[in-house]
C-alpha cells in the first residue's frame, strides 16, 4: 500500500517542502492518475485544500473533500477517490503523535478546554476555521511560492497559535476528543490502531509503523494483547466483516472481498467457506432464503 507521507517526502524535487521541529510542511499538486487508490499514513494530517475536489472512503462513511475547507486526518488508511478527474492542489501538515501530544498537553496545563467525548475514531474531521487559520494558509502558500522559510522557533509559535485556535471553538469537538484520547496515553493504542484499519491490506510493518512500534515490539504486544498472531487475528477479523457486510449490504461479492482486506477472490472464497460452511456466495443465497 502507498505511503503518503513517504510518497511525498522522499521527492523534494517535485513536491515543495520544508520541516520544522518533526513536522513536514508539504505543498501538494496530486499527481494521482487512476480513480481510487488506497493510502495510509502513519502521520497525522491538517490539510488546508487550494483547488479542486477528492473523495475519501472508509468503510461505512465517505468524505467529500472542497477546495476552500482544512480537514485534519488521524493517521491510518484510507480510499481516495479522484472527483469527476478534477485536479487537486492542498498544503499539508504531517504531524507526529508525539508533537500532538506534547501540544494537547501543553494546552490542557493552562486549563484552556476540559476534556470531552466524541467519536475520536473518525478518521476525517473537517475543521472549522477563523482568520487565525487564515493568516496561517497564507503564510504556508507565501513560504511555497518563495519567500523565506521563518525561523523555527517563529514558524512553530504560528503553527501552535493555529492549533490552538481550532481548539477553542467548539465547532471542533471531534479533534479535541481525539487530542484528549491521545493525551491520555504515553504510546499509540494497538487496539486502536488495529480495529480501525484491519480491512485494509497493509503489511505487519507498516501496521508497526502506524503504531509507532519497531516491527518485533509490534509483534510481542500484539500477542500480549490479542492472545494470537496478527496473521490469525487479522483473518478472523476481515472475515467477520465480510460476514456482515453480506448480512447487511447489497454490495457484490467483488466489493465485499476488496473492502474486507481480501485480494483474491479464490482465496477469499476459501477462507470464507472454511470459517462459515459456505462461499461467499452460497452464503448470501441461503441467508435469502
Amino acid at each position: 500500500m502507498i505511503n503518503g507521507y513517504e510518497f511525498l517526502k522522499y521527492k523534494p524535487e517535485a513536491y515543495k517542502q520544508f520541516s520544522c521541529k518533526g513536522m513536514t510542511f508539504v505543498y501538494c499538486d496530486c499527481p494521482q492518475a487512476v480513480k481510487r487508490v488506497d493510502i495510509f499514513t502513519h502521520y497525522n494530517i491538517i490539510a488546508f485544500i487550494i483547488d479542486g475536489k477528492k473523495i475519501i472512503h472508509r468503510p461505512g462513511k465517505s468524505w467529500l473533500l472542497e477546495e476552500g475547507n482544512c480537514y485534519f486526518f488521524k493517521k491510518g488508511a484510507y480510499n481516495q477517490e479522484l472527483y469527476l478527474n478534477e485536479g487537486w492542489r492542498s498544503m499539508n501538515i504531517y504531524i507526529p503523535d508525539a508533537y500532538l501530544r506534547r501540544l494537547i498537553c501543553d494546552y490542557l496545563r493552562y486549563g484552556k478546554v476540559q476534556t470531552m467525548g466524541g467519536h475520536a475514531m473518525e478518521q476525517v474531521i473537517q475543521l472549522d476555521i477563523n482568520e487565525i487559520s487564515k493568516d496561517f494558509q497564507d503564510l504556508m502558500f507565501s513560504t511555497f511560492s518563495g519567500k523565506p522559510i521563518p525561523a523555527e522557533d517563529v514558524l512553530e509559535q504560528q503553527f501552535r497559535q493555529l492549533v490552538f485556535s481550532i481548539l477553542g471553538n467548539r465547532k471542533n469537538q471531534l479533534l479535541v476528543s481525539y487530542l484528549n484520547k491521545l493525551a491520555d496515553h504515553h504510546k499509540t493504542s494497538l487496539f486502536e490502531v488495529m480495529e480501525a484499519n484491519y480491512m485494509y491490506n497493509l503489511s505487519l510493518t507498516e501496521y508497526a509503523k502506524i503504531a509507532n512500534r519497531s516491527l518485533a515490539t509490534f509483534k510481542r504486544e500484539f500477542k500480549s494483547l490479542f492472545y494470537t498472531t496478527p496473521a490469525k487475528w487479522l483473518m478472523d477479523r476481515r472475515l467477520d466483516f465480510a460476514q456482515l457486510m453480506l448480512d447487511t449490504t447489497r454490495k457484490n461479492i467483488g466489493e465485499i472481498m476488496s473492502e474486507s482486506g481480501f485480494e483474491n477472490s479464490s482465496h477469499f472464497s476459501r477462507v470464507f467457506k472454511e470459517k462459515f460452511g459456505a462461499s461467499p456466495l452460497n452464503y448470501r443465497k441461503e441467508k435469502i432464503h
